[in-house]
């Protein structure tokens, strides 16, 4: 008898063990690394994902979708940043998706003016529309148009439909700098009722002036920021914006701050944006 009543406790005490690890299990944040297949870009893209403290897919949160999510290191910038805000309840809980860049040579068949080869990778096709113009080969000539709609038509979908997460555009925000936020502002001008707010940084690209920018499209709201010791047409094109946000009447923040292509700089406007945009109400 006293042995059944000692299996029965030791019975009783693991069914508790492994109730107390399944109630914890969302004790703390989480940012690890997803995939997801391509048919637009033939070929598996990584991305990263955090989820807030406490997560529950029965609930819904607003997502970031970010460009260069290269990072994977647990306790990243964004990561720390992320819980910081919301366990101080300056930002309501809050899904971010940080899609990768791709980092491999595409092509190497041009020439820096010292005469040394110029390495290209696969981002600068993805990021930049200009830089496909003249390629015979269909991977990097197409390559801007395929990996807009893998942004656009598949990462999103995927993502909110394993976190179980039913948006609509203004639940949805875009962060980006330097090429990636190149990326964003042509996203928003050819895709605008995908994500109904943007940040972009020290935007390199994007079409900003080429693009058709029509009066009876509702564009996503914009952040712009750029620093003062940046290129000249940085300035051009974000006054090109302001003016254009302002004849269609759209909401806009365009502002130059003290500094260059600075990651800090960015990673500041970042936690300043976030924290009005998402604030706790």
């Amino acid at each position: 008898m006293r042995k059944n009543r000692i299996i029965i406790a030791i019975v009783g005490f693991l069914i508790v063990s492994c109730q107390s690890k399944i109630s914890t299990s969302n004790s703390e944040s989480k940012y690890f690394t997803d995939s997801i297949y391509s048919n637009f870009l033939n070929e598996y893209r990584k991305h990263n994902v955090y989820l807030p403290k406490d997560f529950d897919s029965t609930k819904r949160y607003p997502i970031i979708y970010s460009t260069d999510g290269n990072e994977i290191k647990k306790n990243s910038f964004y990561q720390k940043t992320l819980d910081s805000l919301i366990e101080r309840n300056i930002i309501k809980p809050t899904i971010l998706i940080k899609s990768y860049s791709n980092q491999k040579i595409a092509d190497s068949s041009g020439t820096l003016g010292n005469g040394d080869k110029m390495y290209l990778a696969y981002r600068y096709f993805e990021y930049l529309n200009q830089y496909s113009e003249g390629y015979n080969n269909s991977k990097i000539a197409n390559r801007f148009k395929n990996h807009m709609q893998y942004f656009n038509d598949e990462l999103i979908s995927s993502v909110e439909s394993k976190l179980n997460q039913k948006l609509t555009k203004e639940d949805r925000y875009f962060y980006g700098v330097s090429n990636g936020a190149g990326f964003g502002l042509h996203l928003l001008n050819s895709h605008p009722e995908s994500i109904g707010t943007y940040l972009c940084f020290s935007t390199f690209g994007g079409d900003i002036q080429t693009n058709s920018w029509k009066s009876n499209v509702d564009y996503p709201k914009l952040y712009l920021e750029y620093g003062s010791e940046e290129p000249f047409f940085l300035k051009q094109d974000a006054e090109f914006l302001k003016t254009k946000y302002e004849e269609l009447n759209l909401i806009s923040e365009i502002n130059e701050f003290d500094g260059g292509h600075d990651y800090k700089k960015w990673n500041e406007k970042f936690i300043q944006i976030i924290s009005n945009e998402l604030s706790v109400k």
